[in-house]
C-alpha cells in the first residue's frame, strides 16, 4: 500500500471513530459539551507560554530550544515502536526531564494510542509544579474532537494545514481558541505557511515529513524560517530530528522548540538523551 492511500485511509478511519463515538450515549456531542459547561475538564494552562520556558532559558542561552516530546506506540511508516510503553512513566520522565509539552498520539489503529493514553500522561504529571502542556496529536477533522480533546485533559490540538479545506480550518482554529486552546498549527511548505501565518496562528510546526510520500528533509523547516522570523510566532521544527547536530542548526535558525519521537521512545534512558540532545 503506497503512503498517500495510508493517509487517506487513516483519514477515513478517524471519520468513522468519530460517528462512532459521537453516536454512543455517553459520549454523544451535547453529552461532552454538557461535561465541559460543567467544568468536568481538567485546569488548562498556557500552552505559548509553556512553550517559551524550559530548563535553558534562565541560563546565559535565551535562545535555548524547547522539547516537545511524544508518547508515540507505532506509526504507518516506522510499524510498531514501544508498544508496552507506560504513558504515565513516559510522561513523567519527559516532564522531569524538562519538557515543555508532552505530545500524546491518541489514534488506535495505526499509532495504537488512545485518549486514556493522553489522560494517564495528564494525570501523571498533575502534581508537578510547572508541569508540561498537553497536546492530542491527532488527525482533527471536526470540533467534536477538540471538545474529547479538552475534557480528556488537553491544553493544546494539532491541526494539520495539509488535510484540512480552508473554512474547515479557520472554523477548528476559532473553535479550538475558544476553548482556551491555542493549536499546533502543521505546515510542509511555502503555501501551508502562508495559510497558517494568514490563520493567526501563534504556534506553527514545519513537519519535516512530507505526508503524501512520508519521506523526510530535514531542510524543510530550515526553507520556512524567515516567513516568520519577525512576528510573534513560536516555530517548531516536527519529524526526523535525533540528534545534537539537528537540535543545534534549528537553534541557530531560529526555531523556538522541537518535536521528537520516535528517537525518545527508543532511548534506553530518556532523562540523559535529552540533556545530550538539548544541551540544558
Amino acid at each position: 500500500m503506497s503512503a498517500p492511500s495510508i493517509l487517506l485511509e487513516i483519514y477515513a478511519q478517524r471519520g468513522k471513530d468519530v460517528e462512532i463515538a459521537s453516536s454512543t450515549p455517553g459520549t454523544r456531542p451535547h453529552e461532552i459539551d454538557a461535561y465541559l459547561a460543567m467544568n468536568l475538564a481538567p485546569p488548562l494552562i498556557s500552552f505559548v507560554d509553556r512553550l517559551k520556558r524550559n530548563p535553558g532559558t534562565s541560563s546565559s542561552t535565551p535562545s535555548s530550544v524547547s522539547l516537545m516530546s511524544e508518547i508515540k506506540r507505532a506509526s504507518p511508516s516506522k510499524g510498531p515502536i514501544a508498544m508496552d510503553i507506560n504513558p504515565a512513566a513516559q510522561a513523567l520522565a519527559y516532564a522531569k526531564a524538562g519538557a515543555s509539552t508532552i505530545s500524546v498520539l491518541t489514534e488506535p489503529t495505526w499509532f495504537k494510542g488512545s485518549l486514556l493514553d493522553m489522560r494517564l500522561a495528564r494525570q501523571a504529571i498533575d502534581g508537578l509544579p510547572d508541569r508540561p502542556a498537553i497536546l492530542r496529536k491527532e488527525f482533527i477533522l471536526t470540533e467534536y474532537q477538540i471538545a474529547e480533546a479538552r475534557l480528556w485533559g488537553a491544553d493544546t490540538v494539532l491541526l494539520i494545514v495539509a488535510m484540512l479545506e480552508q473554512e474547515t480550518l479557520e472554523r477548528l482554529y476559532k473553535y479550538s481558541v475558544g476553548l482556551g486552546m491555542e493549536p499546533l498549527v502543521e505546515v510542509n511548505n511555502e503555501k501551508e505557511m502562508e495559510v497558517a501565518v494568514k490563520l493567526g496562528a501563534k504556534v506553527i510546526g514545519v513537519n519535516n515529513r512530507n505526508l503524501h510520500n512520508f519521506e523526510v528533509d530535514m531542510g524543510t523547516t530550515s526553507r520556512l524560517v524567515d516567513m516568520v522570523r519577525e512576528r510573534d510566532i513560536v516555530l517548531c521544527a516536527l519529524s526526523g530530528i535525533s540528534n545534537r547536530g539537528d537540535v543545534e542548526t534549528y537553534r541557530e535558525q531560529g526555531v523556538r522548540a522541537v518535536l521528537i519521537g520516535e528517537a525518545l521512545m527508543r532511548a534506553e534512558d530518556v532523562s540523559q538523551f535529552i540533556v545530550q540532545l538539548l544541551g540544558w
